[in-house]
């Protein structure tokens, strides 16, 4: 699909190339209980486009924020496909068997910038050995990051657990950021 814009002058038309151009990264928050919710609300102001998902309605209800975008979906590993390449997901459903469901399909599909899972060091060890066994890479598998946060933050509070995430988050992108910078350097010397 092409969309054709008509501009009367060449200044309207570079202000617009520069709104289109301005890249936010998509967060994808799997789970809208009080960790999801905090998160979303936190991460507004760090040019993320905020996306809780749930399958239960009553909690996306509780979302006020004009700038999150809550999606409801019964089977939400389901829409993994039709999400944007690239993206950033974190998951923190109510359900172990719905963090699976998830995490399985964002790996099959693997166009994701980072993959987030709340749980404990056990829960992954068995998430591991799950893919493992359904034939995905352990390279690819390893992409994982669980428990999802700063290493030395291990709250029991959802706001602080969310302010975890936001700087591992913030850690990731930085450190990609400057690896494109450093590579195009690189480029340019050689």
């Amino acid at each position: 699909q092409v969309e054709l814009t008509k501009y009367s002058n060449g200044s309207q038309s570079l202000k617009n190339e520069r709104i289109i151009n301005k890249k936010e990264d998509n967060l994808y928050i799997f789970g809208a209980g009080h960790v999801g919710q905090a998160l979303s609300v936190k991460s507004l102001d760090l040019d993320f486009n905020v996306h809780v998902i749930d399958s239960r309605d009553y909690y996306l209800n509780t979302i006020n924020e004009e700038k999150i975008t809550p999606i409801f979906v019964k089977f939400p590993w389901m829409i993994i496909k039709n999400l944007p390449h690239n993206s950033y997901y974190i998951v923190l459903t109510h359900s172990h068997d719905f963090d699976f469901k998830i995490i399985n399909e964002i790996l099959y599909h693997n166009s994701f910038k980072f993959i987030g899972l709340i749980g404990s060091k056990t829960k992954l060890k068995k998430f591991n050995n799950r893919f493992l066994k359904l034939g995905y890479n352990q390279s690819l598998i390893n992409n994982i990051e669980c428990p999802i946060g700063l290493n030395n933050i291990r709250s029991k509070k959802p706001a602080e657990i969310a302010i975890s995430i936001i700087g591992r988050l913030l850690e990731f992108r930085s450190k990609l950021l400057f690896s494109r910078i450093d590579n195009k350097i690189n480029l340019k010397q050689i």
